[in-house]
């Protein structure tokens, strides 16, 4: 032991070739105390290593080089052999290379590959010299560069047999979807398309974890009956909302409110009395939440009218109001006095607000004219009603939509009159507005599901004993039984490569029972390259050079050229044509980049911007001010999210690196709304080479 002019003690070991692990513990006593312990891994020399640097994700269509790193950490010069292995990874070339590797030095070995269809790729690279020998595995996903192209349609047979004309798509992936055909003895079935939406809905914020919370919370006793490709397991539900309770809660204020996207921001009273109600729902579902997290948000949603940003109106505060009321009451703090209250200081509560108050109030002369206010609303057609939320101005403050209402109002209509003649027609109303198997919105999709659970929980009550059949043109395609009542759904899969031209589909029942049935055709168009599109947005991305003018350029076909570990700032220009509300820009990266976060201390440092090219609005005398109020850099996209969003034009940029080598395809920039998808614009597609 020695010990410097400091009073720092040093110790030397000599230690084994062969060791690659040791603990080092350290122990003095001073009147009986004990200092700390310290431990520490060494990892010996292996002769010979190799290193994949797998791209984070790839798309479909994408071709490139797959680097390989082999290093030798001998004094000697070696000779080896490298190779590799793939799934879902169609090598171009030669599966293996034999290469010299000077010593202690390394050497990068490239595979010619290409991606066969979207999923998981998988691969395993290996290298041997001599008695050295080294391997290693890993995987990435690969996604569809276009979206996916789905449709679907639902119907039931009480006697005989129903046909359907099938149209099937050309200029399609034949490796990808095909026609999807579920049967079942309850209409559940008809929730597949929803359920998988909110499983897999992008956007990480309040809102989307209260609505997935609170939806797949109330299904979880019946999700068995959901199927098909894409749908998960109930395990893997469970461990969903187990994951954002978790994300919910890290939004939350100290005062019990919630942020929308961080928990720095300011909370907001519609999404704090969701997210309330999404952990009251997930505390009575048996999942952990803890206490003072309930607790603390309870709190806010008692004193919610306090938390009102001073502009909002009295309309949408009522309604939040109402339904504080109503998650309070979920939560066994049924407030009937505030309630009533409430119904008779605004006799023009919107039909949420009534909805929400009507199981709340004991006052006869309340509910009956709260059943009479809804039954007038109803918009009667043959064989659905649906209804319209009433509300002006500030609908996007709660984020009303007409389906959303009519959700609501299916569920309030089965509590307090489950004799009510509306709630099938209603049910119709909102199965007939699905489009592509879902509802427009999270929101939508959240509501919708938790009354529709409640309606096949109440209503369903034939004993099923019959077979199902179906053929497909003059191919016996399935056939499934049901004896007894169960939630069992059956899946047939027909893939996209053996649909022939256009057959027609029937679906035949026999026995007593209702068959409902569900109809998917899931595709990915063969051409890649979208054309830009303006349903509200237009957006044009472009590609420059950060460092080096010649590190970017685009040819005469389009294609944009960047040089192999260059620095590229990517620009998406916006132009809204009026005022949105709730938006976001997402943009896809080429799987040859990668974004450089800023805030990482480790991440480069690009030149900065020049004042005309920044992030800033175009409205003229707002300076300092970015038009996003979130933005995320993920590994294959970066997103902007606005709450409000001027008319005008708009920049986004960032910054990104090239780091590997191929031919990427890069699908459209997107702009929308996130309540109101069919408000959108898109850029065109485009092509990246990287070398």
């Amino acid at each position: 032991m020695r010990t410097d002019a400091n009073g720092v003690a040093s110790v030397a070991f000599d230690l084994p070739d062969n060791l690659t692990r040791y603990r080092v513990m350290a122990v003095a006593s001073d009147g009986g105390a004990r200092f700390g312990a310290g431990e520490s891994t060494l990892t010996a020399r292996i002769p010979l290593q190799i290193r994949p640097s797998a791209p984070r994700f790839a798309n479909f269509g994408d071709q490139f080089e797959f680097p390989v790193v082999v290093h030798n950490q001998t004094d000697t010069a070696l000779e080896a052999d490298v190779v590799i292995e793939t799934s879902n990874l169609a090598l171009t070339a030669a599966h293996g290379q034999r290469v010299k590797v000077p010593a202690n030095d390394r050497v990068e070995v490239r595979f010619a590959v290409k991606t066969e269809s979207a999923g998981t790729a998988r691969y395993r690279v290996s290298t041997t010299s001599g008695a050295n020998a080294d391997s290693a595995t890993g995987e990435f996903p690969v996604y569809t560069p276009v979206t996916t192209e789905a449709f679907a349609t639902y119907g039931v047979v009480d006697n005989g047999a129903i046909a359907q004309p099938l149209q099937t798509p050309t200029g399609v992936v034949p490796q990808f979807g095909g026609l999807e055909i579920d049967t079942s003895s309850t209409a559940m079935q008809a929730l597949t398309d929803a359920v998988v939406y909110m499983e897999e809905y992008d956007y990480d914020s309040a809102d989307a974890f209260a609505s997935r919370i609170t939806a797949l919370t109330s299904l979880r006793d019946v999700f068995s009956a959901f199927g098909g490709e894409g749908v998960p397991t109930a395990a893997k539900v469970d461990e969903r909302i187990r994951s954002d309770i978790k994300a919910l809660i890290a939004l939350q204020r100290s005062d019990g409110g919630f942020a929308t996207w961080k928990r720095e921001d300011e909370p907001q009273p519609y999404s704090s009395v969701q997210a309330t109600e999404a952990l009251v729902l997930a505390k009575l579902a048996g999942f952990v939440v803890p206490d003072d997290a309930r607790n603390n948000a309870l709190a806010y949603t008692r004193d919610i009218e306090s938390h009102f940003p001073k502009l909002w109106g009295t309309q949408e505060r009522h309604a939040v109001s109402a339904y504080a009321l109503h998650v309070r009451s979920r939560a066994g703090d049924r407030d009937v006095a505030k309630a009533e209250a409430l119904y008779r200081s605004d006799q023009k509560l919107a039909l949420d607000a009534l909805a929400w108050l009507w199981p709340i109030v004991d006052d006869k002369a309340i509910d009956s004219e709260i059943a009479r206010r809804i039954a007038n609303s109803a918009h009667d057609a043959p064989g659905a009603v649906t209804f319209s939320h009433g509300y002006d101005d500030g609908a996007y403050l709660v984020y009303a939509s007409d389906r959303r209402t009519d959700g609501i109002v299916l569920d309030a209509l089965i509590t307090k009159q489950p004799q009510s003649d509306l709630i099938a027609k209603a049910v119709a109303g909102l199965i007939g507005n699905q489009t592509k198997g879902r509802w427009g919105n999270i929101q939508e999709n959240s509501f919708i599901l938790v009354a529709l659970q409640r309606y096949f929980a109440t209503f369903e009550a034939q004993t099923p004993a019959f077979v199902a059949r179906v053929w497909l043109g003059d191919t016996y395609a399935a056939e499934h039984s049901y004896q007894g009542r169960s939630i069992e759904r059956q899946h047939t899969l027909v893939p996209m490569s053996e649909l022939s031209n256009n057959p027609n589909l029937v679906v035949d029942k026999a026995g007593p029972g209702r068959l409902y049935y569900r109809l998917g055709l899931r595709y990915a168009p063969s051409n890649f390259s979208l054309d830009a599109r303006d349903e509200g947005f237009v957006v044009d991305r472009t590609y420059e050079a950060v460092n080096d003018g010649g590190d970017v350029r685009r040819d005469a076909n389009g294609t944009w050229h960047i040089k192999a570990g260059a620095m590229v700032r990517v620009r998406v220009t916006m132009v809204a044509d009026s005022n949105h509300t709730n938006m976001a820009l997402v943009d896809p990266l080429p799987a040859g980049l990668e974004a450089v976060n800023p805030v990482l201390a480790s991440s480069p440092r690009p030149p900065a911007e020049k004042p005309s090219d920044t992030k800033l609005a175009t409205r003229p005398g707002w300076c300092c001010w970015t038009w996003f109020d979130h933005e995320n850099l993920r590994d294959h996209r970066a997103e902007a999210y606005s709450a409000y969003l001027f008319g005008g034009s708009f920049n986004y940029s960032y910054v990104a690196r090239a780091t590997t080598i191929g031919d990427f395809v890069v699908p459209p920039a997107k702009a929308e709304e996130i309540y109101a998808p069919e408000v959108f614009g898109r850029s065109a597609s485009d092509r990246v080479v990287i070398g």
